[in-house]
């Protein structure tokens, strides 16, 4: 089936996609925010009079806790990967995570859904009152935890770091208006009700990314200009001047999706939804192979009267858009990941600490943290584990969330060795890279109420930024990087992350003051932190 416009423009970056979550066991500390780094290619100019009070940032690319964001579907591999790393291994041994969902895997809903799987598979097995243990605090983890103790089970939880929550880091400061998630922040798709009532009964406060109405706010292209109904997604060029992305790109995502299916059929999984689902079929061909052999990419190269053809726009959705999604280059990513989830549109964000949600389903159950798991020895008659301490446990089933990244690190030592089919997949699948910028203002320096923004600007560095002034009425606004841009991202300093990512926001900035305010030039002040604490600091750079 094609993708329509208005299903682009509908879309979000879900669980996802910007980075989801699980359980992390490496013997390796978070990292610190990087020095040192290159700078962009550019050398980034800041509009006068621009000034961020403060910042926050991820760096999930050096976190070898986690080894990355989310898993994506590599070029060659298809979802039977997913499942085989889904099996069990004797009934002793049994998986969950993003990774290895059979549904909506690589988000926040498949992870959640894994732990009700794994929980349900293990209790067809294994006895009332028999010791399980649980590698991992994420939201899989958690889930499975509360799941199994429910069920009459003796749960145990061994977590690496020292705080819940895995790839779901919520920051609570006061100097924020609201919990800063470092991970996940926004929820879109069938899957995301579930969740988000779930959230609601915990009492974890959420919101709506307000619909925009008439007038600036609105998508340029979309017609009149009245509110569709949905958040609205907006283009500008270098010079501030408004220009439509939406037409060429849904229409060069459709004729790419048709073609893989009548080439691969109509169960290819061409159609992923964002979900990493996928067939057997396709497997081997990339998002940017299909879209050249399918013609998709073959658009006009003349500029129109804004200065962009449509070539640059299925440049961007190649180059941009699909790696901040998916955390993986269009040359990476199998076609048969990619959905029209592409963008966070129409989406419900969490305010009030998702964190805090996966904190309260361990209330009551023994939880390990900082504890580091090096061997798991696993046979007919139970489960062994190592940590990095020296120190053993022992236990008749073990559920293991260890991230793929972590797998295919090898950070953990399996005995016996894990199959060769588990093997082919960790090595197949792929491991994304998504970051994201939080930068708080004293006031805003933008007129337009768009949700997403996109900056059509080759010199930039953040080329996608996500407004959340019309849904939380605060000046925040969050960059979204993924694949080679957000390890670019994450080799900055927090000095030439904030600096390039206020540069690239030029083309939004129509109420910047001509000249800088006393006092608002500079570079962002650094917060050296200790472990598990992300880069944030008040940014106040200037021209």
């Amino acid at each position: 089936m094609g993708i329509s416009r208005r299903a682009f423009l509908t879309g979000s970056l879900s669980g996802a996609a910007v980075l989801v979550l699980a359980a992390c066991t490496p013997d390796a500390p978070s990292p610190a925010p990087t020095s040192g780094a290159p700078t962009p290619t550019v050398d980034p100019t800041v509009p006068a009079g621009l000034a961020a009070a403060g910042f926050l940032r991820s760096s999930w690319a050096d976190d070898a806790l986690s080894g990355g964001a989310s898993s994506y579907l590599a070029t060659g591999s298809t979802i039977t990967d997913r499942l085989t790393l889904a099996g069990s291994l004797d009934d002793r041994l049994f998986f969950a995570g993003e990774a290895v969902a059979s549904r909506h895997a690589g988000t926040v809903y498949g992870a959640r859904a894994s732990g009700f799987d794994v929980a349900d598979e293990i209790a067809t097995v294994a006895s009332e009152g028999e010791r399980v243990i649980v590698i991992g605090a994420g939201i899989a983890g958690a889930t499975a935890a509360r799941a199994l103790a429910d069920r009459g089970f003796d749960v145990v939880v061994v977590e690496a770091r020292d705080r819940i929550g895995g790839r779901i880091h919520t920051v609570t400061d006061d100097d924020w208006p609201f919990a800063v998630e470092l991970g996940v922040s926004t929820l879109f798709g069938e899957a995301a009700p579930a969740l988000v009532g779930a959230l609601a009964l915990a009492g974890v406060d959420t919101v709506r990314l307000r619909e925009t109405g008439t007038g600036a706010g609105t998508n340029p292209g979309t017609g009149s200009g009245t509110s569709t109904g949905t958040a609205q997604l907006e283009a500008r060029t270098a010079d501030g001047t408004p220009t439509d992305l939406t037409q060429a790109v849904a229409t060069a995502l459709s004729t790419a999706v048709s073609w893989a299916e009548s080439t691969d059929g109509p169960d290819s999984g061409a159609t992923g939804g964002g979900t990493g689902g996928g067939s057997s079929t396709g497997a081997g061909r990339s998002a940017r192979q299909v879209f050249a052999e399918s013609g998709a990419d073959r658009v006009s190269t003349t500029p129109d009267a804004t200065g962009v053809s449509d070539a640059d726009r299925v440049a961007f959705l190649l180059d941009r858009i699909v790696p901040a999604r998916y955390g993986a280059e269009a040359g990476e990513l199998a076609m048969t990941q990619v959905g029209d989830d592409l963008l966070p549109l129409d989406a419900t964000l969490v305010t009030g600490g998702l964190e805090t949600f996966v904190t309260g389903l361990l209330d009551g159950l023994d939880v390990l943290r900082g504890s580091t798991v090096a061997r798991i020895q696993y046979g007919d008659q139970g489960v062994g584990l190592r940590l990095a301490t020296g120190e053993s446990l022992s236990a008749d089933r073990v559920v293991s969330t260890l991230p793929l990244g972590v797998l295919k690190q090898g950070a953990v030592e399996f005995e016996p060795a894990l199959p060769a089919a588990y093997a082919s997949a960790i090595e197949s699948l792929g491991m994304g890279d998504q970051e994201v910028l939080w930068l708080r203002f004293d006031q805003a320096f933008w007129s337009t109420e768009a949700t997403v923004w996109a900056v059509l600007d080759d010199t930039a560095s953040d080329r996608l930024f996500v407004n959340l002034l019309p849904a939380t009425g605060e000046p925040v606004l969050v960059s979204l990087t993924g694949g080679d841009a957000g390890r670019a991202t994450a080799a900055l300093d927090d000095d030439e992350a904030v600096t390039a990512a206020l540069a690239s926001l030029a083309p939004y900035l129509d109420l910047v003051s001509a000249s800088p305010a006393p006092g608002e030039t500079g570079a962002p002040d650094e917060t050296p932190a200790p472990d598990e604490t992300p880069a944030s600091g008040e940014a106040t750079p200037g021209s």
